[in-house]
């Protein structure tokens, strides 16, 4: 048998004490950042090179840790037909440099299975968790009021259906609120009949993610209040309906509320009632041009449907098939677009031997969260609910490679397996 050397020894020993704590402070630490993703991007790649770095130094030991290789074959899912699609790549700069961000994000994975919030933990680390959506809930919505957020950042205007608020996420504000939204629902279930006041955080979210003018992150939202209600009712916690059903009741008031007030959202949705019957100018004015992005994208994936045009090569590789569309706006040429949708983007960057990855994560992700779910894992459950709400097939916001997904995708997703293999002799060293 190996002996460690005395740094991995003096790491094991931290993460001993850090299961020890009442509430796991480095998730909490993490997901704050998170709401800073710069920060976020530089730890994650901080914590890839310190994770090679321990590689050497332990001979090795470092990789074996419970829980990793289940982790590296998730992400070689998404991982290997990434590489596979770089062989013929068109742009073969992103291709790899995506392939490499995924890469690091597999180094990563040993810090967070070993970082994985025990059962004893979870209750008071998910209180903390919904303290920061609340405080990000906030700085949008006043935001909205007062035209900057708590955090400095100036409402997003110059679009044609109005403006948008962003807190300090940027566009990605109202989807990322919306993956994040289990830790609430979580925190919910925990803790709502002890503390009602809990229960003015949801209708506050809600209100937040109508404000940023995204129809998915709402459809998300609401997605994300009916799985975990679902979850509730088969698995750890009682039969009764009247939760989950007051879970939805107060998202769809907050969802609505805004759109009594703010006259520009009510006009967002006004235009998706037009849609059946709309041509096809109209249906696109209604859905952003999303239906042209999707043709545009099938037809790449069709001219390459073997292993695709690498990964984010769809971004650029579309732009000659919209120019050529007469519905497609010329001004909008001027930027990259993505597929926005999720399993399209999967098709068209590394085609069907992606698609299969694909499958199989999914597949699995939904077993183990089924799994976990029966057996009362309840820190496991919510954290790999939030990973499949990231990863979610009909995705329309987010890209699948993107940064904003990513850095929440895979740590999240250690952080899950960490917490569902945890015995109890592990949690007392």
């Amino acid at each position: 048998m190996s002996i460690p050397s005395p740094l991995q020894a003096t790491l094991e020993a931290w993460f001993r004490r850090s299961a020890a704590t009442r509430t796991a402070w480095c998730v909490v630490g993490f997901v704050a950042l998170y709401g800073v993703l710069a920060a976020a991007q530089l730890l994650i790649w901080i914590a890839a090179v310190l994770s090679i770095a321990l590689i050497l130094v332990t001979k090795g030991e470092w990789a074996r840790v419970p829980g990793g290789r289940i982790y590296w074959l998730l992400l070689g899912c998404l991982l290997l037909p990434g590489l596979v699609s770089s062989f013929d790549a068109l742009n073969l700069d992103k291709a790899l440099s995506t392939s490499g961000r995924l890469l690091a994000y597999g180094l990563i994975g040993w810090f967070f299975l070993r970082l994985a919030p025990t059962e004893d933990q979870w209750g008071r680390t998910v209180l903390w968790l919904t303290g920061l959506i609340v405080v990000w809930s906030l700085d949008g919505i006043v935001q909205e009021w007062r035209g900057i957020s708590l955090s400095g950042y100036p409402l997003f205007t110059g679009l044609p259906e109005g403006h948008k608020v962003t807190g300090s996420m940027g566009l990605d504000y109202g989807p990322t609120l919306a993956v994040l939204s289990p830790l609430l629902f979580e925190a919910l279930r925990l803790h709502g009949r002890r503390w009602p006041v809990l229960w003015l955080a949801l209708p506050l979210l809600a209100v937040a993610i109508s404000l940023s003018a995204s129809r998915y992150a709402a459809g998300l939202f609401l997605i994300s209040a009916l799985l975990c209600g679902l979850l509730w009712v088969r698995g750890r916690s009682s039969q009764s309906y009247w939760t989950p059903l007051l879970v939805m009741s107060l998202s769809l008031c907050g969802l609505l509320l805004p759109l009594a007030l703010v006259p520009h959202l009510a006009e967002r949705i006004a235009l998706l009632g037009t849609t059946a019957s709309a041509s096809p100018e109209e249906l696109n004015i209604a859905l952003a041009y999303r239906p042209e992005l999707w043709q545009a994208s099938w037809q790449l994936f069709m001219d390459h449907w073997v292993n695709g045009v690498g990964v984010r090569g769809s971004a650029g590789a579309v732009n000659p098939i919209l120019a050529a569309s007469p519905i497609f706006p010329e001004v909008m040429l001027s930027r990259s677009w993505h597929p926005h949708l999720g399993v399209l983007e999967i098709a068209a960057d590394t085609g069907v031997i992606g698609l299969a990855g694909y499958a199989v994560f999914i597949g699995a992700l939904i077993t183990m969260m089924l799994r976990a779910n029966e057996q009362s894992r309840s820190a496991a459950t919510a954290l790999l609910t939030i990973v499949f709400l990231a990863m979610f097939p009909l995705s329309s916001a987010l890209s699948m490679y993107s940064f904003t997904t990513g850095s929440l995708t895979w740590p999240l997703l250690a952080l899950a397996l960490g917490s569902y293999i945890r015995s109890p002799a592990s949690r007392d060293g």
